[in-house]
């Protein structure tokens, strides 16, 4: 009796890091997929809520996770946008229907396109360039950075 009552509380224990493993995957899903949402080029190419809701629908969908359009929510007010999501992951299902979940939330506010603008010209584009060379090597070229060559610099191990 003894086995049979460790054995479902091994089983019970199991099922539980599972649905912590799981729920904790799909919020990071769904975070990740906010995020690209919200990046300063995508808000710039979808230009409205609807747009961007979409997006994250569509992107969060390709990764796995359902969420239903009134789980996501996406608010322009003042130059900045604000995304809201709300959704459940469902630990026990019963004849189709979910008995226990666990209640996962997102919320993210971002400025504006506007505020992300970098001018594109010579000065930005000489700044990179600078900081980002091509230096030859016995080994060939390489790109390197200008602030690792000065903390440390690249030191080959193989005879010329």
């Amino acid at each position: 009796m003894r086995l049979v009552f460790w054995g479902l509380v091994a089983v019970a224990a199991a099922w539980v890091a599972y649905a912590v493993m799981m729920s904790a995957w799909q919020y990071f899903q769904v975070s990740g997929v906010v995020d690209d949402a919200l990046q300063p080029r995508s808000v710039a190419e979808l230009g409205s809520e609807r747009a961007v809701k979409n997006k994250i629908l569509k992107d969060s969908a390709e990764s796995g996770i359902a969420l239903e359009d009134r789980e996501v929510s996406v608010t322009a007010d003042n130059q900045v946008y604000t995304v809201n999501v709300v959704w459940s992951f469902p630990v026990f299902i019963y004849q189709g229907e979910p008995v226990l979940r666990i209640p996962l939330s997102l919320k993210r506010t971002k400025p504006a396109v506007g505020a992300f603008y970098l001018p594109a010209g010579r000065a930005f584009a000489s700044a990179i360039i600078r900081s980002t060379r091509v230096r030859s090597s016995p080994a060939g070229a390489t790109l390197t950075n200008r602030s690792q060559e000065r903390m440390a610099p690249a030191v080959s191990c193989f005879a010329s």
